[in-house]
């Protein structure tokens, strides 16, 4: 519920410091803490513009010598708005940008200032008979709009539309640089393309902000991703390359001066200059708006006294507005720290931390990753933690998934969140379905804050083979040569099953029947031998196979149409589209795999903590509503409101337009099948909604449990090891590792 995307990318906020010493006053004393008893003071602050009341969309924003602009976009046309001593005072009508919709059929989409002075609009056709493709417009002098885009922009292609583009500047001579989608920058000047850039610019988003002009320069991302290039603007000649060693897809460049330029992503602000290689941190991210993946900053502009301003567009809608200033009298170094720890970054967890933040400005919170590491196993990352925490140590935040969670529970490692649970069944959090995914003894030790659900449809026989293993079994025995699946590979049939039977195949100590484990792996052989899986493999290259790159723990295939069964980990609302398309195309209906679910974001208190309260109001932050509306790829919500919120948002005009494409070769035939998705009608998303309320058995694995039964399973299928041999290694190494 972002952006239209066609890469998703974010990294998570790394924690950084740093001041930029142009920017303001800084205290005299070290930044790394306190000397001779005074603190450090002086940083930039990040601070909410509330946006006029009557405003329905802002479209940007600009500096002028008055105050700061906004422009913004209603029913009646467009307004623009100056701030000025902290008021809004309202301009009027922008007659030339509702001259562009009314008379020309152009909806402006994001606006920008060019360096002759002029404001230009990036527009979309709102009418039909106009070819889909962006247009550029200005105001043509008379409060009337003038369609500027050059011509061969205009060039009607074979599928119907012009060129696309997702950035643009203007040079002070009126010459008009473009980024197309392809990532090609091309500069037109009195209509006609005279220069362009060779070297292709990687694009992710539909918008954005990947190019900008200040004086004689123009910068740009480079095509490796993590370099601004410098060229000329009277030339268009290369100058200067400066590496940045960070992925930019979601990155603004914005210029600072002469030569000083500040690149704005989840990290903070940074600046550079176009003859230094330093990356200089003038603001740290952490715990800031740009930190967070539900929202994206559609403009980003430096102000007078180097304050700097920012539009971001609100995951689910909306739009909100921030100023970052340097305050002199903010505490260089925060009081206290809260960590967090968890064996993957998790986007939930970054705006529950914006959240948090928030409220305890002083509070410097420290959220880090196992992904972060040196390149550890996971098996070598989880005993690296259990040792640490059995000695008192580790992070006052656990994020329990993937995680040992019965043994520290049993080991007095976590903190009891019982009467907290409690506060969260009052605050509408469905704890009837998420309060047994850390419990012992009745109490509650871990509360997760998102649940994806594994969904099944097909043919109603084969769907009913997978009530249990027994059923699993019999249908083997009696359809010996019926396919289950679709196009898929042994891994992904072999790993989704185990999941789906996992329940059936554990001990009351929590360990795996050696019997039923022999009986599973043998009849998955088999299936694999009836799906074809060797040949498919083959066919598309896979013979590495692809569940170690996936990020859920059910899927049954590719995912193409007309499959007789089709499993499916849906892990929010997006996610929901192809499975839900698929099933609408087939007849059926998604229905829950067992009443399962599996709990995300899973927060548990570290029980050595010395931060307790502290760590649970950040845990409370989790469920804000703010936090739990994202749709963040991470599970839906566990708040009441949340779920029911997504039922609205799929009647929204920015969900009507989402839309994504899957396609994958057909196997067996060789064609290209594509499946082209939208959101699922309000009347599906309510089902689900109801599907998500009713749930009751928590999936809970333990990644070293899981990554022994995949190694095992991986030398049966490749023949080193019988079934009989796998179902005792299994057994024997899963046992060793529980008894540590």
């Amino acid at each position: 519920m972002k952006k239209k995307r066609i890469v998703s990318f974010l990294m998570a906020a790394a924690l950084t410091a740093g001041l930029f010493a142009g920017c303001g006053k800084q205290g005299d004393d070290s930044a790394d803490g306190k000397d001779g008893g005074i603190t450090a003071k002086g940083r930039y602050v990040e601070q909410e513009i509330i946006l006029p009341e009557d405003v329905k969309e802002a479209v940007g924003i600009k500096e002028q010598d008055d105050g700061l602009v906004l422009y913004a976009r209603n029913e009646n046309g467009y307004s623009s708005y100056v701030y000025q001593n902290e008021t809004w005072t309202d301009s009027g009508d922008v007659t030339w940008m509702t001259d562009a919709r009314e008379r020309l059929g152009f909806e402006i989409e994001h606006v920008y200032s060019g360096e002759d002075g002029n404001v230009y609009g990036l527009a979309l056709p709102c009418r039909d008979g106009i070819p889909y493709g962006q247009h550029i417009i200005r105001d043509a002098g008379d409060g009337s709009a003038l369609d500027c885009t050059p011509a061969p922009c205009l060039e009607v292609g074979e599928e119907g539309r012009t060129d696309l583009f997702v950035d643009m500047a203007v040079l002070e001579n009126g010459t008009i640089g473009i980024v197309e989608m392809s990532g090609m920058v091309k500069f037109y000047q009195d209509g006609k393309k005279i220069s362009e850039i060779s070297e292709v610019i990687p694009i992710v988003l539909d918008f954005q902000s990947v190019m900008a002009i200040y004086g004689e320069s123009i910068a740009v991302f480079g095509k490796d991703r993590e370099s601004i290039d410098f060229y000329q603007t009277d030339n268009f000649q290369k100058t200067e390359s400066v590496s940045l060693k960070q992925e930019l897809e979601e990155t603004i460049i914005v210029p600072g001066g002469s030569e000083i330029w500040y690149v704005v992503n989840a990290k903070g602000i940074q600046r550079i200059t176009e003859q230094g290689s330093i990356v200089e941190t003038v603001m740290d991210g952490s715990g800031t708006l740009m930190s967070t993946d539900s929202a994206y900053p559609e403009k980003f502009i430096c102000g007078k006294d180097h304050t700097f301003y920012g539009l971001y567009n609100i995951s689910g809608g909306g739009e909100r507005l921030m100023c970052y200033r340097f305050d002199e009298e903010a505490q260089a170094v925060r009081d206290e720290t809260l960590s967090i720890y968890g064996l993957k970054e998790n986007q939930t967890v970054s705006q529950a931390v914006y959240a948090f933040q928030s409220k305890h400005p002083e509070v410097r919170v420290d959220y880090r990753s196992a992904a972060e590491g040196e390149g550890d196993s996971v098996s070598e990352t989880i005993r690296t933690l259990n040792a640490e925490l059995l000695n008192g140590g580790g992070a006052d935040i656990l994020l329990l998934d993937g995680l040992p969670t019965a043994s520290y529970m049993e080991k007095g490692i976590l903190t009891d969140l019982t009467d907290l649970g409690e506060r969260l069944t009052e605050k509408g959090v469905l704890m009837d379905v998420v309060g047994n995914a850390a419990v012992l003894d009745g109490r509650i030790y871990g509360i997760p804050a998102r649940v994806s659900v594994p969904v099944i449809f097909g043919d109603d026989e084969k769907v009913n083979a997978f009530q249990n293993l027994d059923s699993f079994h019999r249908y083997m025995e009696q359809n010996p040569g019926e396919e289950l699946f679709g196009s898929t590979t042994h891994d992904m049939t072999g790993m989704t099953l185990f999941n789906t039977f996992y329940s059936d195949l554990m001990t009351k100590e929590g360990g795996l029947n050696e019997e039923k484990l022999l009986q599973f792996l043998t009849d998955w052989m088999k299936l694999c031998e009836v799906q074809g899986t060797r040949e498919v493999e083959e066919k598309m290259g896979l013979e590495a196979g692809v569940w170690k790159q996936m990020s859920t723990r059910f899927n049954s295939g590719m995912g193409l149409l007309n499959v007789p069964v089709m499993i499916e980990e849906i892990d929010g609302l997006m996610s929901s589209m192809v499975p839900y398309t698929i099933a609408r195309e087939s007849g059926k209906t998604p229905m829950s795999v067992r009443q399962y679910y599996v709990p995300q974001v899973i927060a548990g208190v570290n029980a050595s903590s010395k931060q307790q309260e502290l760590a649970i109001e950040f845990i409370e932050c989790l469920f804000d509503e703010s936090v739990q509306k994202g749709d963040n790829a991470d599970g839906f919500p566990t708040l009441r409101s949340g779920l029911e919120y997504l039922a609205e948002y799929v009647e929204t005009k920015e969900a009507i337009e989402m839309s994504v494409g899957t396609s994958a070769v057909d196997p067996e035939t060789g064609e290209d099948v594509r499946v082209d998705a939208a959101y699922p009608p309000k009347e599906e998303v309510s089902q689900l909604i109801q599907m998500i309320e009713g749930l009751s058995t928590p999936f809970l694995t333990d990644s070293m449990v899981e990554d022994t039964v995949f190694a095992e399973m991986e030398k049966c299928y490749g023949g080193k090891q019988s079934p009989e041999d796998t179902a005792k290694a299994i057994c024997r190494k899963v046992d060793t590792y529980l008894a540590e």
